[in-house]
């Protein structure tokens, strides 16, 4: 039946009637449409390769004029297409994996048998945004890499996250240096960091006059005894308590004994009627009953850190002032500010950064949620990782 169509076909074109004629005849005779095409197509090209010099009729307004080389040009980029996307596909996919970053800072660097290792760890997820578990190990171990301790957690992770714990170090451990590992694993990797600090002998305190504490020979906290002072009204004194006397009697012409009321500085007195045995503390020109007040020392920059982070769930604000009043080094206010930033999900936040790299994490949440404002203010990297994202999605789709 096909060589028949075929003949058919020729023979009409050969007489110069239009191929859609031609279409519309046979289809109203009963054969299907898609036999047709075909029939009519493989007359086409048969003619458009045969050497024969005779004219072919014009057709005008069908699909039939197309050549064939366009059709295999197409096929062929076509084809190239499909295997670049095998290729490439899996490559851009695999930069959408879970890849962990982490970072950890202890409190200070020297701590006593007995104490409490405090550290903040810092965890950035450059992948994928999903939401996975993550098991993290910590290992203190030795100067001879032998270990000391081994504490075990699981917490789940999207996109970044900070967070501080704390360690409980043996009574009995060593005096030495010492390291403290953190393993990260997920999804088949690992990633680490450490830090490294010393444990010393621990110091035992004597008892002070400023130490808090009611001890020695005191009579009230850091107040009488060897501390000076007079203890009475449930407070410390600079002078003894007042008592009443009878009236003075007549002058005898005997001389007055030294005293803490007399009004002179004798006796060991450091001020008038104060200090020595008088007790009490003479400093800026006048007698105190408590010694000088010490300045407050700093907080930790894991403190500020952890306090940060609490205070930006409800006031950003005030968390954002605490890095910059708390903190002095400019590198610990861009890790407090990008902190506070991304806890509070507030983008203007970031450009209090000073430090490009910090500057650029501190965006990276923000771009990952799908807000590509924040590319004006990353560099080029932030572009790569849209045009990645917008390839991802199209896959998707």
């Amino acid at each position: 039946m096909v060589d028949t169509l075929l003949k058919y076909v020729e023979e009409q074109l050969s007489k110069g009637y239009n191929p859609g004629i031609i279409k519309n005849t046979l289809i109203r005779q009963g054969y299907s449409p898609s036999l047709v095409d075909s029939v009519l197509e493989s007359v086409m090209m048969k003619k458009n390769t045969s050497p024969v010099t005779t004219p072919t009729p014009k057709i005008i307004g069908t699909s039939y004029e197309k050549n064939v080389l366009p059709k295999l040009i197409l096929v062929f980029f076509f084809l190239v297409i499909i295997i670049l996307g095998v290729i490439l596909i899996p490559e851009l996919l695999l930069g959408r994996e879970a890849l962990l970053d982490i970072k950890a800072n202890p409190d200070k660097m020297v701590y006593e048998p007995g104490e409490k290792l405090g550290f903040a760890v810092e965890i950035t997820n450059m992948g994928s945004a999903k939401k996975f578990d993550t098991t993290l190990i910590y290992r203190l171990l030795d100067a001879n890499e032998n270990p000391v301790i081994s504490r075990e957690e699981t917490i789940a992770i999207s996109t970044s996250m900070s967070h501080y714990r704390t360690i409980d170090l043996p009574r009995n451990i060593r005096p030495g240096d010492y390291t403290l590992k953190i393993f990260a694993n997920y999804e088949n990797k690992v990633a680490t960091s450490s830090f490294s600090f010393s444990v010393k002998e621990k110091t035992v305190v004597a008892p002070t006059c400023e130490d808090g504490v009611q001890n020695q020979d005191e009579t009230g906290v850091d107040c009488g005894g060897v501390c000076g002072g007079y203890w009475y009204d449930n407070s410390c004194h600079a002078t003894p308590k007042t008592k009443t006397t009878p009236t003075t009697p007549p002058t005898t012409g005997i001389e007055e004994e030294e005293s803490c009321n007399d009004g002179v500085m004798n006796q060991d007195e450091t001020g008038v009627d104060c200090g020595g045995v008088c007790g009490g503390y003479w400093y800026d020109n006048t007698c105190h009953a408590l010694p000088r007040p010490t300045t407050q020392p700093k907080p930790s920059l894991a403190k500020v850190l952890m306090d940060a982070k609490q205070k930006a769930q409800s006031n950003p604000e005030e968390a954002k002032n605490m890095c910059v009043q708390l903190l002095e080094k400019s590198e610990e206010k861009d890790k407090c500010i990008k902190l506070v930033a991304q806890t509070s999900m507030r983008k203007e936040y970031c450009e209090l950064i000073i430090g490009f790299d910090d500057r650029d994490e501190c965006y990276l949440p923000f771009f990952m949620k799908g807000d590509y404002s924040v590319c004006e203010k990353l560099r080029e990297a932030c572009e790569q990782l849209r045009e990645l994202e917008s390839i991802r999605q199209e896959l998707g789709e």
